[in-house]
């Protein structure tokens, strides 16, 4: 039986279809129900889609939880947070999508398993990301040990 966690995670949002600032509201609001009380909440961040085409604008941003969950357990409440909320996954790597969440950080973990990778391998270069991540709190990554306005330079 895997052992339960007090910890935070750091969590990526992301909407670019819809009424983008109520998904989000709404994904906060799943998340509170199904992972753990959120602690913290950055502002919306506006981007253009990053490593596909689209005429969508996304608002991005993040929330810091504290949860008792287990990797693989936080990883499944995501993905069942995301169906709830409409998400229909195709097997293209980056698409529009009305709601996408990202596990950045989990306390100070290194996880690299086929489905579980633990800190996001991509957050390091993504503004979107860094941003909205560094004005809730300047994280260290477990890997680097640099923090997010480290990072962004």
């Amino acid at each position: 039986m895997a052992t339960r966690l007090e910890g935070k995670a750091i969590l990526a949002l992301g909407s670019n279809l819809g009424e983008k600032e109520a998904n989000l509201n709404e994904c906060i609001s799943l998340i509170r129900e199904k992972i753990g009380l959120v602690t913290s909440i950055s502002d919306y961040y506006r981007n253009d889609p990053v490593d596909f085409e689209s005429n969508n604008e996304f608002i991005n941003m993040c929330v810091e939880v504290s949860t008792t969950l287990t990797p693989l357990a936080l990883l499944k409440a995501i993905q069942s947070i995301e169906i709830d909320l409409g998400r229909v996954k195709t097997k293209a790597s980056y698409e529009d999508r009305i709601i996408d969440i990202d596990i950045i950080l989990l306390n100070e973990m290194v996880i690299n398993k086929k489905d579980l990778i633990i800190p996001h391998p991509k957050y390091k270069k993504r503004p979107f990301v860094l941003t909205p991540m560094g004005q809730m709190e300047e994280y260290l990554d477990p890997q680097v040990f640099l923090s997010c306005g480290q990072l962004l330079k």
